[in-house]
């Protein structure tokens, strides 16, 4: 799939329609030459490089530009995983609830990872938002004898 910048535009592959400088168009991009591309302000462009997680591609208008996250998306990061801890800790309200009405003390499982995760939204602006991982439940299946095959 080739790519073209227009005056400049973030590339993209041709429209079926192209506009020339005089106002005049034509249709159907497989018939547009070299010289009808100049003129519309269309100029071919390399596909984009590689890049790796959590690096980010941009254009400047001539080039593409593989750069590392800014300030601004950064921070966008930790209020997402900020707003992700605060997801995990309401799905498993319905233990603590559910422990407190019958009188019950919760799971450690529980307890545990749910410290975890406000350990990690209380200090989200001092890990590497890229690169982290979330607590996890680790909880022992048992096995439901109703279930079983005799």
């Amino acid at each position: 799939m080739s790519l073209y910048s227009k005056n400049g535009g973030y590339p993209s592959t041709l429209p079926n329609r192209i506009k020339f400088s005089d106002g005049t168009t034509k249709t159907d991009s497989s018939t547009f030459t070299v010289e009808d591309l100049e003129n519309a302000g269309y100029v071919p462009v390399d596909n984009p490089p590689t890049s790796s997680f959590p690096q980010k591609i941009d254009w400047d208008g001539t080039n593409w530009v593989v750069r590392d996250p800014n300030e601004s998306e950064t921070a966008e990061r930790w209020e997402w995983i900020k707003q992700e801890c605060e997801r995990r800790l309401f799905e498993t309200d319905y233990k603590v609830i559910k422990a407190f009405e019958l009188s019950e003390p919760l799971d450690p499982v529980y307890t545990q990872y749910r410290q975890e995760l406000r350990d990690l939204y209380n200090n989200v602006n001092n890990i590497d938002p890229w690169n982290f991982s979330f607590p996890s439940i680790v909880t022992e299946e048992v096995e439901d004898p109703a279930t079983n095959d005799i």
